[in-house]
């Protein structure tokens, strides 16, 4: 691995080239990149080669960034598809076998997981854009993280920036002492983590006598799950351990972190500038949204520079707003926030109600509630998604009269999310806790 020397803490950026560039700037960059990707993957990979002969689309017909929208969009069950016709990698694997540096999986919270597979060149790339993402955040060389994720998910290779950066502790999951340790004798000041960790380390923290604000927990940087922007979310969890509370997002099949939060807290930043292109499509008739301060709409990213398995137009499902085009930091790349993602979405009555809203809703009702939800469908969709939907909510500790609580969540969510739910209050810690991912949707119908 390349030895990159310690940057000054001072610096408010890790690539300021990068990531002050105008839009303009950018698309310039990425129009060069974007053709010599596109040759790359017309030439290696038999899965788009045949995906581009079915949609008559010639190498020559692509003059440059702007023609990305005569290219077809990938979507994830074809990647399984492709993985399970050529294992483990798939045919839109674009290297030699020999060139695979190191294999990952997705946490597969969708479906069977899928296997990423990352050349020493990716592996580098996507230490680029981590460095990016953490600095911005507001990592520098004397943050100590302990790195709580198992080694074959794609965020163990967070490892390569963070130590890139700063001090890493690799711990693992399920190992709660050692991550208190790592604070209280290892002089760890930060976390990374998904956004429903926190709270529950919190708490777990409390179990033991350890007061999480005597931890020395400065920064925490969260993803892999909408929640951390969140107005309710962010202040509990500053409140609890006394520190600054950012978001950051990546996707596990394009590029390890792509958005990252500044200190601002206007949304996450894009700052992958080179290594990955970014569209918004209108999911439902799959028109390109224009980059506008308020603009919603499905993430789309194409692969610009990587060797094992680049992406064309991948769907991520993400549902997103644009919350600013500029900052007060110097980043002039577009932020974001994640509404939800289209494929966990539910639609009632015609209405689509995304999970994370849910939740969020519920948890401005906090200290009444914990924030803790499982969204209970019980029979196959379409019948499944008739009101009233169920609704499991942990109650807090002193929530008060619990009908009278129960009726304000109904109301409330009648009245912010336009459909009518059937709230079942449950004790504090009584629904499932999750090391990585927190699941809201539990469909019932499948475990029958």
């Amino acid at each position: 691995m390349k030895i990159i020397p310690r940057k000054d803490s001072n610096e408010e950026f890790w690539n300021r080239e990068m990531e002050t560039m105008s839009w303009e700037q950018m698309m310039e960059l990425h129009n060069e990149k974007f053709l010599k990707q596109i040759k790359y993957i017309f030439e290696n990979s038999e899965f788009y080669k045949n995906k581009f002969a079915e949609a008559n689309v010639d190498l020559g017909d692509i003059k440059g960034i702007e023609d990305i929208t005569k290219l077809p969009f990938t979507v994830k069950m074809e990647l399984r598809d492709s993985q399970l016709e050529a294992p483990p990698l798939g045919k839109h694997m674009a290297c030699q076998k020999s060139d695979v540096a190191r294999i990952y999986t997705t946490s597969g919270t969708t479906g069977r997981p899928t296997f990423i597979g990352v050349t020493h060149n990716d592996i580098e790339v996507w230490r680029e854009a981590a460095a990016r993402a953490f600095w911005c955040g507001g990592f520098r060389p004397d943050t100590i993280i302990p790195l709580i994720v198992s080694p074959f998910f794609i965020a163990a290779s967070y490892a390569d920036a963070l130590s890139t950066i700063g001090t890493v502790i690799p711990i693992g999951v399920g190992a709660t002492e050692r991550v208190i340790a790592a604070y209280q004798y290892c002089g760890a000041n930060a976390v990374l983590a998904t956004s429903s960790f926190p709270l529950h380390f919190a708490a777990s923290c409390r179990k033991r006598g350890v007061d999480p604000t005597s931890l020395g927990i400065k920064i925490i940087l969260a993803g892999g799950e909408p929640g951390a922007s969140t107005p309710t979310v962010r202040n509990a969890v500053e409140g609890t351990f006394g520190c600054l509370f950012l978001e950051m997002m990546g996707n596990g099949d394009m590029c390890s972190q792509m958005w990252s939060e500044c200190r601002y807290k206007r949304g996450m930043h894009f700052v992958a500038q080179g290594i990955v292109h970014p569209e918004i499509i209108d999911p439902d008739t799959l028109e390109i949204q224009e980059w506008n301060e308020g603009a919603k709409g499905e993430l789309v990213l194409t692969s610009l520079d990587r060797e094992c398995i680049p992406l064309v137009r991948f769907r991520t499902r993400d549902h997103i707003e644009v919350t600013q085009m500029d900052c007060e930091c110097g980043r002039n790349a577009p932020g974001i926030r994640v509404i939800g993602r289209t494929d966990d979405m539910i639609n009632v009555q015609g209405v689509n109600v995304f999970p994370s809203a849910v939740r969020d809703y519920v948890a401005k009702y906090a200290p009444k509630v914990t924030g803790a939800i499982e969204i209970q469908i019980h029979e196959a969709p379409p019948e499944g998604w008739k009101p009233p939907i169920h609704i499991k909510v942990e109650h807090g500790k002193e929530p008060g009269d619990l009908d009278e609580l129960k009726d304000e969540l109904q109301k409330m969510l009648r009245e912010k999310l336009i459909f009518r739910s059937d709230i079942e209050l449950v004790p504090p810690d009584s629904l499932p806790k999750f090391e990585y991912k927190a699941k809201l949707v539990r469909k019932l119908y499948e475990e029958k």
